[in-house]
């Protein structure tokens, strides 16, 4: 029985050995954010062996009076040839403009993704995606041997939507999401109105981008998924006034009403037609209705912006 045994252990091992499990079906697909200082090994061209990324910040001191401010620049490397490099002048010292994201968008093309993020993001903050307004998304190739800068995704992701305010992350341990079937998602900032003491009234809505033959295209879809109410923030968005909901956008069949102080239920989709934006709402008793986002129509309780 031991021989036996022993003999199955031996064969066990010389299967591992042969046969061994491809990273391609066992692994999950990548979404990486980038420590500083830290060397990270991807094989970004899914050839030959894994490139060394390192992302390197340093600070240079001013003092004028009793005012200190840095220049703050950020270096990326692979395989230490220098692939970007920019200098952000007269920051506090909490301010850090780069982010840098390895992704895995779709694991059938053999090729990953580098996305270097430029925004105005506070190292000390508890929601640095969130807080975050990332003004370029810069998609990198690594093709041959070189970085080549394919696209620049910001202006992708806000396409499609009336009145952007700010473009955020979606999870602070990864800023942009992926979902394993080619598609990577942000948080975009649509303005609905301003307040009495001048901030915005904002609506978050998960906006999404999908990669075919290495380039990047909205994710064509009528409606979106809004992130403010009933969610991680639970922002409490409610009606103004008594409103008739109707069962298609721009439509006069009455669907149902809401009444003043009703709050916005979650999994809410924003929806547009003809460069109109709607609330698609699902009531209590399972109806859906359409009302057009018009001015003075919501009260926010939490998500407003300078």
């Amino acid at each position: 029985m031991r021989k036996l045994l022993n003999l199955f252990g031996m064969a066990l091992i010389a299967i591992a050995v042969l046969f061994p499990l491809s990273a391609k079906a066992a692994g999950k697909n990548v979404c990486q954010t980038l420590k500083e200082s830290k060397t990270y090994q991807y094989n970004l061209d899914q050839k030959g062996k894994k490139e060394s990324i390192k992302v390197t910040t340093t600070k240079k001191e001013h003092k004028k009076g009793y005012v200190i401010t840095y220049d703050v620049k950020t270096t990326v490397t692979i395989n230490d040839r220098k692939i970007y490099s920019k200098i952000w002048r007269n920051q506090n010292y909490y301010q850090n403009h780069v982010k840098v994201m390895v992704t895995d968008v779709d694991k059938k093309d053999k090729q990953m993704e580098l996305l270097i993020i430029e925004a105005d993001v506070s190292d000390i903050s508890d929601s640095p995606a969130w807080e975050s307004d990332m003004e370029h998304i810069f998609y990198y190739q690594y093709v041959n041997g070189q970085a080549k800068r394919r696209q620049d995704l910001a202006p992708l992701f806000k396409k499609d939507f009336k009145n952007v305010f700010f473009l955020h992350g979606i999870k602070n341990n990864s800023f942009l999401t992926i979902n394993g079937k080619n598609e990577i998602y942000a948080r975009v900032c649509t303005v609905m109105q301003k307040d009495e003491y001048g901030f915005e009234d904002c609506l978050h809505v998960k906006a999404g981008l999908m990669l075919k033959k290495g380039k990047f295209v909205p994710v064509s879809s009528k409606e979106y998924t809004i992130l403010d109410v009933g969610g991680e923030e639970d922002i409490s968005v409610k009606l103004k006034k008594n409103m008739t909901l109707y069962t298609q956008m721009g439509g006069k069949k009455k669907a149902f009403t809401m009444k003043s102080g009703e709050k916005i239920p979650a999994k809410s989709l924003y929806c547009i037609k003809n460069k109109k934006a709607y609330l698609r709402i699902k009531n209590k008793k399972g109806k859906w209705g359409y009302i057009e986002l018009k001015k003075g129509l919501l009260e926010f309780d939490g998500v407003a912006h300078v």
